[in-house]
């Protein structure tokens, strides 16, 4: 995953401004290697890390070769429990492809239980294209099903999960590579 963050971060930190949050958590957020590069961007976010405890363990010197190890901290935890509170903005990054709809409605849930009013879920993702286009991400899709369970979705679909976790979808911003921000804020 670290590779596969580390291959589509330029593009990514030149089409989305996170620049914009004080506190931005990056759940199920592995060695750090996307929020300690949001952070080494933008000198404004401090960050957190959540993910589970052998993990978070492990991102120390993610963050120190980024010169960024005094603005992150480690939360140890589970999706499915509970998130960090206090923060203006909830990454997830290729989480959400790897859960069913039941279980992305919950991840979703338990962000829009911590969230203030003026606080974003950002899902970072490959969304699936329309008929008889994007045949990669078919193909994804098609591996996230047999593999686990998970799936690859439509812009339509994610509001639909956004809906049903008591979020709205507020936007979406492409980058190249397929990559996008899903953004939903509190309904």
């Amino acid at each position: 995953m670290s590779s596969l963050t580390g291959r589509m971060l330029p593009a990514l930190l030149d089409s989305y401004d996170f620049g914009r949050f004080r506190r931005l958590a990056d759940l199920g957020g592995g060695n750090g290697t996307l929020l300690a590069a949001v952070l080494a961007r933008y000198s404004g976010p401090r960050g957190v890390l959540f993910d589970l405890a052998h993990v978070v363990a492990a991102a120390g010197p993610v963050f120190e070769a980024a010169g960024v190890a005094d603005r992150y901290e480690t939360v140890a935890g589970s999706l499915f429990e509970a998130v960090p509170p206090a923060c203006d903005g909830y990454m997830l990054k290729s989480v959400i492809h790897d859960c069913t709809d039941e279980q992305s409605i919950a991840i979703l849930a338990r962000c829009r239980a911590a969230m203030e009013p003026d606080a974003s879920v950002l899902v970072i993702e490959r969304p699936l294209a329309g008929p008889n286009e994007g045949a990669a991400m078919k193909f994804s899709d098609l591996n996230m099903m047999v593999n686990n369970g998970g799936r690859e979705r439509t812009r339509q679909e994610y509001a639909a999960l956004f809906s049903a976790a008591g979020l709205k979808l507020w936007g979406l911003v492409e980058a190249p590579g397929g990559w996008a921000v899903i953004e939903g804020r509190p309904a």
